[in-house]
């Protein structure tokens, strides 16, 4: 047994998944597979009642493969140490094969969404409001704040689904949703005044594994 310490290099030099969190959120919709190299060390070895002594690591330093290049470069590494540990030849994670071509992405069917993603309006001072776009799996997609009211028909503060938006709030709704599933950065005039808020919160107080 390996226990592994509950958090992740606090300055940001060591600490290459926190600025990544675009990355991650894009990655979402198709849960792909994302390789990270990272440095441990054993910060403390500790005994359990069968007097097995049992190392607890802590990560300080980690990075992110983002380029395509480098993600294939960590795949490989990590397939080459898998098969060397378990002495035989196994896809690990069950990754896909290196030459197979990735699927196209499905165009947006908003209609297919209808029901499944939530739109929460939070009301805000100054003739403000934000709103918080939920996926299907109710973990929060995206999240805008500081939207002028007056521009928006004073949408009424409560959650919403998809299929009960419609007029300037439903095409936000609709562009959000879109953003969130394509993994792109919109730069429409109807979001021009919304402020982004990342909602990738940094893993401080992960279980120890």
């Amino acid at each position: 047994m390996v226990k592994l310490a509950s958090s992740l290099p606090k300055e940001y030099d060591d600490n290459g998944i926190e600025p990544n969190g675009r990355h991650l959120l894009a990655a979402y919709p198709t849960q792909d597979y994302l390789p990270v190299v990272a440095l441990v060390r054993t910060k403390e070895i500790t005994q359990n009642d069968a007097f097995e002594k049992i190392p607890k690591i802590e990560i300080v330093a980690i990075e992110l493969a983002v380029d395509a290049d480098d993600q294939e470069a960590a795949r490989a590494l990590l397939q080459r140490l898998h098969d060397g540990r378990v002495r035989h030849v196994k896809q690990p994670l069950d990754l896909p094969d290196a030459d197979a071509e990735p699927e196209p992405v499905a165009p947006l069917e908003l209609e297919a969404s209808t029901g499944q993603y939530t739109l929460t309006v939070v009301d805000q001072p100054a003739g403000k409001f934000g709103v918080e776009l939920r996926a299907p799996s109710g973990a929060v997609a995206l999240t805008r704040s500081a939207l002028p009211a007056d521009d928006y028909e004073a949408p009424f503060p409560g959650t919403y689904q998809m299929g009960q938006l419609g007029g300037p709030l439903g095409e936000l709704a609709g562009l959000l949703v879109q953003e969130f599933e394509q993994g792109f950065t919109t730069d429409s005039e109807d979001v021009v005044d919304a402020e982004l808020v990342d909602e990738t919160t940094p893993t401080t107080d992960a279980e120890e594994a």
